[in-house]
């Protein structure tokens, strides 16, 4: 069985609507992955994390949308993990992500964030990320939009995104990655 971590980037953490949709994923998981929630808005310092980072075989981030970005524990936990770039903690892992927001914005979130991840060295699968918007589910309550409905991202697009997710979990390659000065990552140079 494989251990994966859900990252909860919202700043409402349990509490919020990130969290009750990380339920909807967990209910959806394939049987064979065991998931791990970390909800970041409780994590003091990312490196704590580094143990289970490194044993994850993936990652799911799951986030809203604040002020055309990720929420603050998770750009907290990017900041800070940026010492495990390109190392095996993350070098061909591979990640899903799902966006929240109320109307607009998320999009580019999610195209953002999936960037950032393959700079991390994440596998980013085909088809891997979603963004659920409020406005999205007012719609698809409306019978007129019923015709629609393979146009907007919905919660039944969970499962799928989470079968390429599984089926990346299998990838095995030996991954390049660039080098990074380690030795004096942080050191001033202005």
């Amino acid at each position: 069985m494989k251990t994966i971590l859900i990252l909860n980037g919202s700043p409402s953490g349990e509490k919020g609507n990130s969290n009750r949709l990380i339920k909807i994923i967990q209910k959806n998981l394939p049987t064979s992955l065991k998931a791990k929630v970390i909800h970041l808005s409780k994590v003091k310092k990312t490196s704590s994390l580094y143990k289970d980072i490194a044993q994850a075989s993936g990652f799911i981030f799951v986030t809203g949308t604040y002020w055309d970005s990720w929420g603050s524990p998770l750009q907290k936990f990017l900041e800070e993990a940026t010492d495990l770039e390109g190392t095996e903690s993350f070098v061909g892992k591979p990640s899903a992500v799902f966006v929240l927001n109320h109307s607009v914005g998320g999009k580019a979130v999610l195209s953002r964030l999936q960037g950032v991840l393959s700079t991390f060295g994440c596998l980013i699968p085909p088809m891997s990320g979603m963004v659920y918007s409020l406005v999205t589910s007012l719609a698809l309550k409306n019978s007129l939009s019923k015709k629609y409905k393979d146009d907007f991202w919905s919660l039944d697009d969970i499962s799928m995104i989470l079968e390429n997710f599984e089926l990346a979990l299998n990838i095995k390659t030996k991954w390049k990655s660039w080098l990074v000065d380690r030795k004096n990552f942080r050191k001033n140079w202005v």
